[in-house]
């Protein structure tokens, strides 16, 4: 008995210890997801650099990384190496350089360096040389410069029509950068704001995240366009996926006799949920995309053909794809309701004289609507956190048009679209060194997470509801 004892504690112990382990791992990420996601909007202080060799370099520091050397005469020592920003590519060949923090003579942070957020090319770090009207000097020095752009800001949208007014930014060793201010987002001095004024730019920035479209080929901007399509995607999937899964959770549970064809159907909804959802994009490529968007184009669109228009990938497709994917949340959920409902309440709705479907639809269904809610908002959580079927029937890392628009017939279910998920890995895994929107990432990881969280909270609290709601009853 001491023995299995022993063995039984052991085991206790083991899975304590795997459900901690789990637990760190979890709060890990999402703390690294939290912080680099919160992070990406505070203004980063300019640092300058004059290294031993001559050069100076203005930009941040994004790493302190330990390098171990040996000496001739084979002593061990560490020796840093500082990874700093430098900003906009025209003015340095890499936009990240590395330094030696041993050839580092002096640093500093000058109150005039300025960041020049562009609409392309990035960010720009310097000093503000002068505004430049069609060729003429009208403002000269930090002060002036910066004096007579807030001047113009109110006008800044009709400004940036006007090629001839641009400003000049001297780098930190004297090369010059002309700017256009069509090209100029925002104009802002980080070594000398205030804490007050941070916080002012940190909301800014977060608004302007959140409303306004992406720039520089994605790299920077706003994610509102991925905030539409990914919403205008979910809402399309739950107007299709519902109606299948709850008339399929209540033939299985009400109407489906015991026997071979009952149980095939559970066979295949239980292994829907498993298979991996690159399989369901396939499928969706080939059967809605390839097969039914090239029949339809046949028949509808045939004057447009060899250019496709439902045969390509889009919304709609993409919204039949996660609807596959997702109906076996919503018979699951569905099913787990009616499993729950006290057979006295069929009972007595049955000796008062109704039919079969008048206790379904009159008795039973109210009582399983909660269900039907969480399955509906468990079905949206795993849709918008899912991108590898999107990848290839039609979510895209950039597009001009939104599903959703002025246009007739304003719901354009053919269009592509902007998702989230893809946005996340368009702008964390660019392979033309895009390491600046990598804050964008984290935010959009951070943003995404929490509208699943937000999503499968509020299905477990209408879960709890119910269970609180008819326990007594069920009892």
């Amino acid at each position: 008995m001491g023995s299995k004892w022993s063995k039984d504690d052991a085991l206790i112990w083991l899975s304590g210890g795997a459900l901690v382990v789990g637990f760190l791992m979890a709060a890990g990420l999402i703390l690294v997801i939290v912080v680099h996601g919160l992070g990406g909007f505070w203004p980063q202080e300019l640092t300058r650099y004059v290294m031993r060799d001559g050069r100076v370099i203005l930009g941040h520091e994004t790493s302190r990384v330990g390098v171990g050397t040996t000496d001739s005469a084979g002593k061990r020592s560490m020796a840093y190496r500082l990874r700093v920003r430098t900003g906009d590519l025209t003015l340095y060949p890499d936009e990240h350089i590395w330094l030696e923090e041993g050839g580092v003579a002096g640093r500093d942070a000058p109150r005039e360096a300025v960041v020049v957020e562009q609409v392309r090319g990035g960010d720009a770090f310097g000093f503000l040389d002068s505004f430049v009207d069609d060729g003429i000097v009208v403002a000269r020095g930090y002060d002036a410069v910066r004096a007579h752009y807030r001047e113009q800001s109110s006008e800044l949208e009709r400004l940036r029509r006007r090629q001839a007014l641009s400003i000049v930014l001297s780098s930190v060793d004297g090369r010059q950068h002309t700017i256009s201010l069509a090209n100029v987002q925002r104009i802002y001095a980080p070594n000398a704001m205030t804490t007050w004024t941070r916080v002012r730019h940190y909301t800014g920035s977060a608004w302007s995240y959140l409303w306004a479209p992406p720039r520089d080929e994605n790299r920077l901007g706003g994610v509102y366009p991925a905030i539409f399509g990914t919403a205008a995607m979910v809402i399309l999937m739950s107007i299709v996926v519902m109606p299948f899964g709850v008339l399929a959770a209540f033939y299985l549970r009400e109407y489906g006799r015991p026997g071979p064809f009952l149980n095939a159907v559970r066979i295949a909804v239980n292994s829907l949920a498993g298979v991996p959802s690159i399989v369901f994009g396939v499928f969706g490529l080939g059967f809605f995309v390839y097969f039914l968007g090239g029949t339809l184009d046949r028949w509808f669109f045939a004057a447009d053909l060899p250019e496709p228009t439902l045969g390509r990938g889009g919304i709609l497709w993409c919204s039949l794809t996660l609807a596959l994917l997702t109906l076996p949340v919503v018979i699951v959920a569905v099913e787990e309701g009616l499993a729950g409902v006290p057979p006295g309440i069929r009972e007595a709705s049955h000796a008062l004289g109704a039919t079969r479907f008048e206790t379904l639809w009159r008795v039973v269904v109210p009582v399983v609507l909660p269900s039907m809610l969480t399955g509906l908002i468990l079905s949206m959580a795993r849709a918008a956190g899912t991108v590898a079927p999107l990848m290839i029937t039609g979510a895209v890392a950039f597009s001009a048009e939104l599903p959703v628009d002025g246009a007739w017939p304003f719901v354009h279910l053919e269009r592509e679209f902007m998702h989230l998920g893809f946005h996340i890995f368009d702008t964390g895994f660019r392979p033309d060194g895009g390491e600046a929107s990598l804050p964008m990432a984290y935010t959009s990881t951070l943003l995404l997470l929490a509208i699943v969280v937000a999503l499968n909270a509020a299905a477990i609290g209408l879960r709890s509801r119910l269970r609180r709601r008819y326990s007594l009853a069920a009892a």
